[in-house]
């Protein structure tokens, strides 16, 4: 008898109260206070600010917690009060979270965030833009008001090249930022994106980005389009689609599908034409040699688009034929088989020291940060861990999973590693991730994570170490999207490290055998202002 037709496996979904219930939790239970660690005794600490003592109690805290009731900003700023942690630790983790999954709990959340325009906020708001247009220094807070007014506060900024300036200025320090600078920004950003007056201005900034193949910031620029619904986001990412810059903006609007079709913001025409680039890259990879993360995004997809089981089947058994992670990403719905996924992901959390309470959630946020196939939802949980009281462990612990010789010469294992120790990673994690970026014999995929991962690793590398970084990776392959691809991310790794002078003097020695100077022009042309701004 012949077997039925399968299609895809459903890939889990974590919502973003569980996690953000997991966070505010784990910090109660591992503070140094044993009083804060019991629910009544925080209870009592938490209504001591007068503007929350009413109807608070430990049940309400425990349903926080639990993820049944949606948790406020305000109780999350609260949280970090009382546990005396620096403000937004917790809110900027779990407000990108709860941007990504949207809802209307997210919504309302969001809107929450922050502290509010100010009274007079537009005497406020004026000095805000005057040194967007100027020139001068802006901070992730400077963003938060100016942002907050303009979608929240109904901030009209006529004429439209003003605000053409204000949301290319944010993109751009967006772009080149990282840690909590980062999170801001973006947060700052995808409100704009999603703001009917500001949307198309700020849809526009990132189309344009996306065309220009020597920028910095193509998949990222890409992939932010998936917070509008806006018919012209929908054609830029199309755009990229059909007809790409480079393999990064292909891979970037593929990873803005991931969300795009699960917030059903393409029409039917629309969903056809993804459907053949997704059929297109899984059937003609190999062929096509389409990078393997391009490869892992267009499999995500087979589980949103709406083919018939039997067309389903039919393309996942073609396409996993071409690709092992393919396999994994259509049987199990992850990137590694189960039983792979919960050996590496118990031996990541015994590596921690977790009171038992917080353990199961902890084990999820750890599978999402090395199994998930999405790799946002990957980046994300990294940002939930390193806000964590876990961070400094999880990072150790990866780190000692990149000592294993069946992991690094495992792409499909590497390389979430690599990209989480990007967020976690601190000097102590350096030297291990150094090491591979001049390893031989690993695969190019698990090489160039490793040198895109030590820009925003703490601490530095002396100059024999970058010099012997650059000699290796310029003497890359003769295809030409493949060089361009390796130069681009060895330029991105020297100046996310501050060594951007370094690499133009290296540039300049050797113009004619490592043809770098387009990627390392667009970083030495950026102002100085926006490097300034980038880290506040």
């Amino acid at each position: 008898m012949a077997r039925a037709a399968v299609g895809p496996a459903v890939i889990r979904w974590s919502s973003w109260q569980t996690q953000a219930g997991w966070l505010l939790r784990a910090h109660r239970l591992r503070h140094a206070d044993s009083g804060l660690r019991r629910l009544p005794g925080f209870a009592r600490a938490y209504r001591e600010d007068a503007r929350f003592a009413g109807g608070v109690s430990p049940s309400s805290l425990s349903r926080w917690e639990n993820g049944l009731v949606p948790v406020t900003a305000a109780c999350v700023r609260r949280y970090e009060d009382v546990l005396g942690l620096a403000p937004y630790r917790l809110l900027l983790p779990i407000q990108t979270v709860a941007r990504y999954e949207g809802g209307a709990a997210a919504v309302a959340f969001l809107r929450g965030s922050g502290d509010g325009p100010p009274e007079g906020h537009r005497r406020h708001v004026d000095p805000l833009l005057d040194r967007v247009l100027d020139g001068g220094v802006l901070t992730g807070a400077d963003w938060d008001d100016l942002t907050r007014w303009a979608a929240h506060g109904g901030g009209h900024v006529s004429p439209g090249r003003i605000r053409e300036a204000v949301v290319r200025r944010l993109l751009e320090e967006t772009l080149v930022s990282g840690g909590s600078s980062w999170m801001r920004r973006f947060e700052a950003l995808s409100r704009l994106i999603a703001d009917p007056r500001w949307g198309p201005d700020a849809i526009a900034a990132c189309a344009a980005v996306a065309e220009r193949s020597e920028h910095a910031g193509l998949i990222e620029a890409v992939c932010a389009l998936d917070g509008s619904p806006h018919p012209d986001a929908g054609r830029a990412v199309l755009r990229q689609l059909t007809d790409p810059t480079t393999a990064d903006s292909l891979y970037g609007a593929l990873l803005a599908c991931a969300r795009k079709t699960r917030k059903r913001h393409f029409d039917a025409a629309q969903t056809r034409m993804l459907t053949a680039v997704v059929e297109g890259v899984l059937t003609d990879g190999a062929r096509a040699g389409h990078p393997a993360p391009v490869v892992e995004a267009a499999a995500v997809l087979l589980h949103r688009l709406p083919l018939p089981a039997a067309d389903a089947a039919r393309l996942a058994a073609a396409a996993a034929e071409r690709h092992p992670v393919v396999r994994a990403v259509v049987a199990h719905g992850s990137l590694t088989d189960p039983v792979t996924a919960a050996v590496t992901v118990s031996r990541v959390v015994a590596r921690l020291d977790s009171p038992p309470q917080a353990t199961a959630v902890l084990g999820s946020v750890v599978d999402d940060l090395l199994q998930h196939p999405i790799a946002d939802i990957r980046l994300y949980a990294a940002m939930l861990l390193d806000a964590s009281p876990y961070g400094p462990q999880v990072a150790a612990s990866l780190a000692a999973e990149l000592r294993r010789p069946a992991t690094v010469r495992t792409e499909v294992r590497a390389v979430p590693v690599l990209d989480a120790l990007r967020v976690l990673g601190g000097p102590e994690q350096r030297a291990v991730v150094a090491d591979l970026t001049l390893a031989r014999g690993l695969p190019r995929g698990v090489v160039l994570a490793a040198v895109h991962a030590l820009g925003h690793i703490g601490g530095r590398s002396p100059e024999t170490y970058w010099r012997a970084v650059f000699h290796q990776h310029t003497q890359g392959p003769a295809d030409t999207s493949e060089r361009h691809r390796v130069l681009k991310r060895l330029v991105y790794g020297f100046a996310m490290a501050g060594e951007l002078d370094l690499l133009v003097r290296l540039v300049d020695e050797h113009a004619r055998t490592a043809p770098a100077q387009p990627l390392s022009g667009w970083w030495s042309g950026l102002s100085q202002h926006v490097r300034e701004s980038a880290r506040r």
